[in-house]
């Protein structure tokens, strides 16, 4: 690069110049760093904040942090709504029903909801769930409390069935049309059951 320096330039001058210089010579890949897929791990807490991303945590799996700088714009579209708090809490790859309190059975307070956890075969500590509940209080409206969290537990395990077919047969052995026994002998009443098998 040439210098842009007077011919009476400082050292000073002329050491800041080529310090700048080689700054042009660093790559910057802004397409990358505007993309939650493709932006380094270490940026992601700018991005999110660029993204105004309500909630963040550090503890975050980097899916977590992804999803959510991913869903912040539809999140924030829609701010207030259900469909925005649902968006938010899927970011997080949580399994979470909501239930308003006029979908309730009997029905509940006016303008409250509670959340159905599923809490399948995974469980959910103290600490998600404090997340959780920081998570919907930045996108629900401002009218609506939040009342219980119900977890939802269902075990499943694999089903095996099993199933014998028998087969018998009946033989009759006659000898002359005189029932015979294994020895060969005549019974009276002409039937005889041995092994299994009845001898007529």
């Amino acid at each position: 690069m040439s210098s842009l320096l007077p011919l009476n330039a400082t050292t000073a001058e002329i050491a800041l110049a080529e310090t700048v210089a080689r700054m042009t010579d660093v790559p910057v890949p802004v397409r990358e760093v505007w993309d939650a897929d493709t932006c380094p791990s270490g940026l992601l807490p700018w991005l999110a904040w660029a993204f105004s991303v309500d909630q963040w945590d550090t503890t975050w799996t980097d899916g977590q942090k992804r999803a959510t700088i991913k869903a912040s714009v539809a999140v924030h579209r829609y701010k207030g709504t259900i469909g925005a708090m649902k968006q938010a809490i899927a970011a997080l790859g949580v399994d979470v029903q909501v239930q308003e309190w006029f979908n309730m059975a009997p029905a509940g307070t006016a303008y409250t909801f509670a959340l159905l956890l599923d809490a399948s075969q995974i469980g959910a500590t103290q600490s998600q769930l404090l997340k959780l509940l920081d998570v919907v209080d930045g996108a629900k409206n401002l009218r609506s409390h939040l009342t219980t969290v119900i977890p939802i537990s269902n075990s499943s395990a694999p089903l095996y069935g099993g199933a014998a077919a028998l087969l018998g047969s009946e033989i009759t052995v006659k000898f002359g049309g005189i029932p015979l026994l294994s020895d060969g002998s005549v019974i009276s009443d002409g039937t005889y059951i041995s092994n299994g098998y009845k001898l007529t």
